[in-house]
Order: C-alpha cells, then sequence, then structure tokens
C-alpha cells in the first residue's frame, strides 16, 4: 500500500515538475518577439510556441480574470503568470507534504 501511495505522489510531483519547465519556456518565448522586433514564428519554432501557449494558457487566463493588470502609465503588466506560477510552486509543496 505506501509503495502505491509513493508512486501516486512521485507521478503528481513529476506532472508538477513538467508544467512548471513548461511555464520557464514560455517566459523564456515571451522575450523572443520582444528582442527580435520583426520575429515570426514558422515551422518547428511555431510548433513549439503554439504547445507551449495552449498547455499554459488556461491556468494563466484563469488569473487573468480574477487579478487586476498592474499598471504603469500606458504599459500594463499581466499578474496571472505570477499567480500561476506561485499556484504550481505551492502545489508542488503540497504534494510532497502529502505523499513523502
Amino acid at each position: 500500500m505506501g509503495g502505491t501511495v509513493a508512486t501516486v505522489g512521485l507521478l503528481l510531483n513529476l506532472a508538477l515538475e513538467l508544467y512548471m519547465f513548461l511555464f520557464f519556456v514560455r517566459m523564456i518565448m515571451s522575450f523572443v518577439p520582444l528582442l527580435s522586433p520583426g520575429f515570426t514564428p514558422r515551422g518547428a519554432s511555431l510548433v513549439a510556441f503554439e504547445t507551449v501557449y495552449t498547455i499554459t494558457d488556461p491556468l494563466i487566463n484563469f488569473y487573468d480574470r480574477f487579478v487586476p493588470h498592474l499598471r504603469f502609465g500606458q504599459v500594463a503588466i499581466s499578474l496571472g503568470f505570477i499567480c500561476a506560477w506561485l499556484t504550481l510552486v505551492a502545489g508542488q509543496r503540497l504534494v510532497v507534504w502529502l505523499f513523502f
């Protein structure tokens, strides 16, 4: 019985690690258009961008509905990414606390 519980905890922890990695990749990808204004993803990069954004968008959009953007004049910074990241960190800590 104890082995099964540890396996579930390990799988949940692995899933959260993978999702957090995708958030890190998305953060890096979000800087590409800023650093190269004429950049348009094509081919494999388009598939990578679409895949990462499709997987990470639901959690970020959830928080964007409830947490207002931080405004600095004409610039608005979305706090949804930070809230989603903190949720993943808390979820990972909860899994470690419950299963290990």
